[in-house]
């Protein structure tokens, strides 16, 4: 596969083909791949990267199933593909998608709405208006962007609730505690947090 181009941020642009989906099944080492092993070997977003195994799903190439809050997705038998059969998807427009999710911004908001209902549905802590609001925000801060830095994560979402925590490091001990109760988001790598993708926050809210 030809080198990748980057942006001038030093980031991939977003160039991944269904191909390149497929030759990850060949790189990584064991039966079966999930969206952030797509992500790492192509360097894009977890989500995009979801968005492509989707296709391959509905293309009948690859089957998968959900394990925990992850989805794992793995080859079809040959008898089964249908990849000549079905049409391509139809895009969203660039300018009304949330670049990391590939839903519009209405979508995105709702979805976020959602987790706030479903916090407040299951009483889960914390059960101060302006901590359940915190917590929507580490979720939608982590939908729009991916994978964050604690550091980083917990300094962005402090800007809008100095009047509530003295420090940044005191609203984060607040919180951090309960974001892995949060449909969407996980722990990620070292000092990290991740979004697990769209598909998996609306089967675990049951959308």
């Amino acid at each position: 596969m030809p080198e990748r181009k980057r942006t001038e941020a030093g980031t991939f642009v977003e160039t991944v083909t269904l191909e390149d989906v497929r030759d990850v099944f060949d790189e990584i080492r064991g039966p079966v791949v999930t969206s952030s092993d797509v992500s790492d070997r192509l360097g894009c977003t977890t989500e995009a990267a979801r968005q492509k195994l989707t296709r391959l799903y509905d293309r009948g190439e690859v089957d998968k199933r959900k394990t925990g809050r992850t989805v794992i997705y793995w080859r079809a038998g040959e008898e089964d593909a249908r990849a000549d059969a079905v049409e391509p998807a139809a895009e969203t427009p660039a300018d009304t998608t949330n670049a990391e999710s590939g839903c519009t911004r209405d979508e995105s908001e709702d979805l976020a709405e959602d987790v706030r209902q479903y916090l407040e549905t299951t009483d889960t802590p914390p059960k101060t208006e302006h901590g359940r609001s915190a917590i929507v925000d580490v979720f939608r801060y982590l939908r729009e962007h991916g994978t964050t830095k604690t550091g980083e994560l917990q300094d962005e979402i402090y800007t809008g609730y100095t009047d509530e925590w003295g420090s940044a490091r005191t609203m984060w001990n607040a919180l951090s505690r309960y974001l892995e109760d949060v449909p969407g988001i996980e722990k990620g790598g070292y000092g990290e947090w991740a979004y697990t993708g769209d598909e998996s926050v609306r089967d675990e809210l049951g959308l």
